[in-house]
C-alpha cells in the first residue's frame, strides 16, 4: 500500500506549536520582577571545592607580613616579560629598573571609610604606597570630619605603604567654588606630598601614579602590566560600571582611573590627567562601585557634599525614594538614559570581597527590605 504525501501545512503547524511551548517555558524561567517586588536572589547551591590559592595572597596581607616585602611584587624577566607585556601591545620596561620601579595610589577620600579598605585589602599585593588625601571641608565648603584620620587603626596591617595627609587650601582665593576646592584637592597628591618625600617612599623616573576615586579599584592584572611595561604618559584604565552594589551593572563603561609615570616636575597633574588621559585604554581593567555606601546618612551625605551642586535637590535625598532607587536598581537622579542591569550571581568582584561578603554585604546584596543599609531597620520601615 502507498503512504499519502505528507501535508507541509501539518509540519509547519506542529514546529510552530513546539517552537511556542518552548518560549513559554523559557520565559517562565527568566528574570522578570515589576517595580513591586525586588529581583530574587538566585536559588542556592551546593558549595562547590575552593580553588586553590595562588602564590599570591589575594585577601589582606597576612598578620607577619615584613613592610613593602618586594617578594609579593610579581616581576617577570626575559622571554616571560616579553609575552606578557605583548599581551597590551607594550614592551618590557627596563629589566635593570623594573624590581626597583614602584605603584604610587593618589586618592581624595571623603567618607569612604569601608571602600578604602576593601581598595587596599585588594590592592596591597600590587602598590607600593597608597597617598591618601583627605579635607576637613566638602567641595561645597562644609566643614567635615577627618574620617580616615580618626579611623587610623582600622588600617593597622596596611599601615607600612599608606601615607595620608590633609589638603591645605591656603592659596584659593576668598569664595572659591565647588569645583575650584576639587582641582585643588587632587592636584594637591602631587603638589603637597610626593616631591616631599624621603627615602625609600620618595618617587623616581619612571615610577607608575594611578589617579583615582576610592570606589575605582584597578585590576591586578592591569596593575602588573603597568609595573612591568613600558606605559605611556597618559592611560585610562576603563571600568565595569557598578551602581549602589555590584548586582547593579551599568550599560556603559567608566572611563576612570587614570595612570601616568612620575617625571619630577615635568609630571602631568592629577584633574589635567582625568580629563585627557587617551595615548592608552584598558578595557575592562578596574571596578568602579558608585554609592556603594552602607548606610542611608552616607549617602544622602554625597549628594550634599559633591561638585554636582545642580542634582543637590530635597527630591534627590528623600530616604524613601533613596531606598526603593538602591533595591530596584533605577537612577538616583531620574535620568532616563542611566540603566543597570541585574547581575546575580556576580563573580566579576574583587577578591577581597569575595573573601569578606560577612562584613560587606551592602556591596553585594540590595534586595532585602532595608537595602541592607546598616542605619535603617530590617523591615525598611521609615515611618
Amino acid at each position: 500500500m502507498m503512504r499519502s504525501p505528507v501535508n507541509p501545512n501539518k509540519v509547519l503547524a506542529v514546529v510552530a506549536a513546539l517552537v511556542f511551548i518552548w518560549f513559554v517555558y523559557r520565559l517562565s524561567d527568566a528574570h522578570l520582577y515589576t517595580d513591586d517586588e525586588p529581583p530574587p536572589p538566585p536559588p542556592p547551591q551546593e558549595p562547590g571545592p575552593r580553588p586553590p590559592m595562588s602564590s599570591q595572597w589575594n585577601h589582606g596581607p597576612p598578620e607577619d607580613l615584613p613592610a613593602n616585602n618586594a617578594t609579593d611584587i610579581r616581576v617577570y624577566e626575559g622571554k616571560a616579560a616579553e609575552d606578557y607585556c605583548e599581551r597590551y601591545r607594550f614592551k618590557p620596561f627596563d629589566p635593570e629598573r623594573v624590581g626597583r620601579r614602584k605603584i604610587y595610589d593618589l586618592l581624595l577620600i571623603n567618607t569612604e571609610i569601608e571602600m578604602l579598605e576593601v581598595r587596599i585589602g585588594e590592592m596591597y599585593p600590587y602598590v607600593d604606597y597608597f597617598i591618601i588625601m583627605e579635607a576637613d571641608v566638602t567641595f561645597t565648603g562644609n566643614a567635615k570630619k577627618l574620617y580616615i584620620a580618626e579611623n587610623w587603626d582600622i588600617y593597622a596591617k596596611y599601615h607600612d605603604k599608606m601615607i595620608r595627609r590633609t589638603v591645605d587650601f591656603s592659596e584659593l582665593k576668598e569664595n572659591p567654588n565647588a569645583w575650584a576646592r576639587e582641582e585643588l584637592s587632587r592636584n594637591a597628591m602631587m603638589t603637597q606630598v610626593l616631591p616631599f618625600l624621603e627615602g625609600d617612599q620618595a618617587p623616581s623616573e619612571d615610577d607608575v601614579l594611578l589617579v583615582s576615586d576610592v570606589d575605582e579599584i584597578p585590576k591586578p592584572a592591569v596593575l602588573e602590566a603597568l609595573r612591568n611595561c613600558e606605559v605611556p604618559l597618559r592611560i585610562t584604565i576603563n571600568s565595569d560600571f557598578y551602581y549602589y552594589s555590584f548586582e547593579w551593572l551599568s550599560r556603559e563603561e567608566w572611563k576612570s582611573p587614570q595612570a601616568t609615570l612620575w617625571r619630577g616636575k615635568e609630571t602631568i597633574q592629577p584633574n589635567d590627567l582625568r580629563i585627557d588621559a587617551d595615548d592608552y585604554y584598558f578595557k575592562h581593567g578596574a571596578w568602579h562601585c558608585s554609592y556603594c555606601f552602607s548606610t542611608m546618612e552616607e549617602t544622602v551625605g554625597k549628594v550634599n557634599s559633591f561638585s554636582h551642586q545642580e542634582l543637590n535637590k530635597p527630591e534627590f535625598k528623600d530616604p524613601k525614594k533613596i531606598l526603593q532607587r538602591v533595591r530596584f536598581g533605577k537612577d538616583f537622579f531620574d535620568r532616563k538614559n542611566n540603566l543597570f542591569d541585574y547581575v546575580a550571581p556576580n563573580h566579576n568582584i574583587p577578591s577581597f570581597l569575595k573573601h569578606n561578603q560577612d562584613r560587606f554585604g551592602f556591596m553585594l546584596d540590595r534586595t532585602p527590605p532595608n537595602a541592607n543599609f546598616r542605619d535603617i531597620p530590617l523591615d525598611g520601615n521609615l515611618e
